[in-house]
């Protein structure tokens, strides 16, 4: 990825800036020792020899995960809390690109699948709100190591990828690649529906941030019932996902499902467990809280 934003910059493609406006970020988690170290210092290497200015950027995952926040999920988190950071620091409008693929599409498809979230989550968005952007979406891993072979340069490798106890690593090493095997084209068409999916989410969500301004309340509730039924059952849904991962939690299609069930059929009151969080229901305002709901 930076190679190639490089060549654009370097040519002064429209929509790109010069190579002094083009800067490299590593992150340093502290968690893989040696073969971390050795990572920033390739990075470090490859900027050099660029002429990019470099920033090292390292955090201590492990002590600042927070409870019951998975080290792969904190590692995230606290990564582009780095990153988004440093894209303030240099200044306004600065967009944070990341590498991810087509392949991480398709796998994050699958990955929300097994999790029983499949349309609530979406897939990876090329652009976010915050400045984020995903340039590479539309390769492969399989172009970008071609790309990178024709033309001799090297790459390394995160050895933690092979570690099949990770879901994500076991739909990467062994789900996607026989699913493509028995139907070849599966990760394009996987992807193509993570987008797909993601378009139809940014719609719901520019619906409900319309709801939520027009009555002056925040995203995170307390909401009047009104408001969520208004919203109807599909808006409601993403809303309450949205008011969970605020707060760490990733509800299911089967939790958000029994609930939408509940608050749409007519229940004057309900209180039920929803991704570790505590949803509550009157006649008149629906909750979202960490604790147990009081009556």
């Amino acid at each position: 990825m930076l190679l190639l934003l490089y060549s654009l910059s370097k040519d002064r493609s429209p929509g790109f800036p010069s190579s002094v406006g083009l800067v490299a970020c590593h992150v340093a988690h502290g968690i893989r020792g040696k073969a971390g170290e050795e990572d920033a210092l390739f990075v470090a290497n490859l900027a050099a020899t660029l002429g990019i200015r470099f920033f090292l950027k390292r955090i201590d995952v492990p002590k600042h995960r927070r409870k019951g926040e998975s080290l792969e999920a904190a590692a995230r988190r606290l990564r582009y809390d780095a990153l988004l950071a440093l894209a303030g620091e240099i200044g306004e409008r600065t967009l944070v690109a990341t590498g991810h693929t087509l392949d991480d599409q398709a796998e994050t498809v699958l990955l929300n699948l097994h999790r029983h979230t499949g349309r609530t989550r979406g897939g990876i968005r090329a652009r976010r709100e915050d400045g984020v952007v995903r340039p590479l979406l539309l390769f492969t891993r399989a172009d970008l190591r071609a790309f990178l072979s024709m033309r001799d340069i090297p790459w390394r490798e995160d050895e933690t990828n092979e570690n099949e106890r990770l879901l994500r690593n076991r739909i990467r090493r062994r789900e996607l690649p026989a699913l493509e095997a028995a139907s070849p084209g599966t990760a394009a068409r996987l992807a193509r529906a993570g987008e797909a999916w993601t378009r139809r989410l940014e719609t719901l969500d520019r619906t409900i941030d319309a709801a939520l301004m027009m009555a002056g309340i925040r995203s995170e509730g307390p909401w009047p019932r009104c408001l969520l039924v208004g919203l109807g059952p599909e808006g409601a849904a993403r809303l309450l996902v949205r008011a969970a991962g605020v707060r760490g939690g990733v509800p299911g299609r089967i939790q958000i499902s029994r609930a939408i069930g509940r608050l749409f059929g007519g229940e004057a009151r309900l209180a039920e467990s929803l991704a570790g969080l505590r949803l509550s229901a009157d006649a008149r305002v629906i909750r979202l809280t960490r604790g147990p709901s009081r009556p």
